[in-house]
């Protein structure tokens, strides 16, 4: 059953990062809002709430030990009232109805991106809960409070990041195809970077953060599955800002100074081969969460 957990996890977040991610760069990258957009976002909604029940789904197939057993009304209460997990996939499930309503009741407006951000926040933040962000407790509560602090801040530029990758190439494709200048281009491109300082660097300082706690021993990186898995997603995460550096230093200079007519081209593809990578790290972050962390 881990099988469907980690499929809806993996589906579950990356639908969470463009839900934060595109707001957030329609204010302060973009400042323009794409035809598609809305679209995109209410399917990423969807796409979350569907998620959301393949997860609960599976948890509660864990906790029966078969289908047949999960869809009894007392495993399904069980898992719903009696567990964190449901306990916040509940709450998870009332922020996305009201994501949903704002979308669709609410004329565009600065107004809105800035409830679609607050909203979209808690959610990503709620995922801490149910992941291993709540791990820490056997350190004492002023390190479970401080990874808990980490894990969410973690969430929340993770998000930032990967789903502001979800908007940059669409805008990028549009100055490809003519349906946006190249002068909205290159004022986005210098936005997406002072955010990315920012957002990349806290991602890392935050992920060693969560590291020291999770995995206390070096020894335990090779000897165990869970260190085993932080490594794969360390190695993604390190060829994501390897992308990340080639884009800002390689990539966008040319397209900032207007001196390179194909050099959009070459840095939508590189975007594109990010957002794989990025998801790639998202399917890790999907796994890691379904293995026990080291003692």
């Amino acid at each position: 059953m881990d099988e469907l957990i980690v499929a809806s996890r993996l589906v579950h977040y990356a639908a969470a990062a463009l839900l934060l991610g595109a707001p957030l760069f329609r204010v302060a990258v973009a400042r323009t809002a794409a035809p598609e957009a809305g679209a995109w976002e209410v399917m990423a909604s969807i796409a979350a709430l569907l998620s959301g029940l393949g997860w609960f789904a599976g948890v509660a197939v864990t906790m029966a030990g078969s289908f047949a057993d999960a869809v009894a009304p007392d495993i399904l209460q069980a898992v719903t009232f009696d567990t964190r997990f449901g306990h916040l996939w509940i709450g998870r499930l009332i922020v996305l109805v009201a994501i949903v309503v704002v979308q669709l009741g609410w004329k565009a407006s600065r107004g809105r991106e800035f409830a679609l951000m607050l909203l979209a926040s808690g959610f990503v933040a709620s995922l801490v809960g149910v992941g291993h962000g709540m791990t820490g407790a056997g350190h004492g509560p002023a390190v479970a409070r401080i990874h808990m602090i980490a894990d969410v801040v973690h969430l929340l530029c993770a998000a930032v990041w990967i789903g502001g990758l979800f908007c940059l190439a669409p805008l990028l494709h549009r100055v490809i195809t003519r349906r946006e200048t190249s002068k909205s281009a290159r004022k986005a491109l210098r936005r997406f970077s002072t955010m990315g300082y920012w957002v990349v660097g806290l991602v890392l300082i935050t992920g060693c953060i969560n590291a020291l706690v999770m995995v206390p021993r070096p020894a335990s990186l090779i000897g165990s599955d869970y260190g085993r898995a932080l490594l794969l997603k360390l190695a993604l995460v390190a060829v994501l800002v390897g992308f990340a550096i080639v884009n800002r230093v390689v990539l966008s200079p040319p397209v900032m100074a207007a001196k390179d007519s194909t050099g959009v081209s070459r840095l939508w593809h590189s975007v594109v081969v990010e957002q794989g990578v990025g998801l790639l790290v998202l399917a890790a972050v999907a796994w890691l969460g379904t293995i026990h962390p080291v003692p």
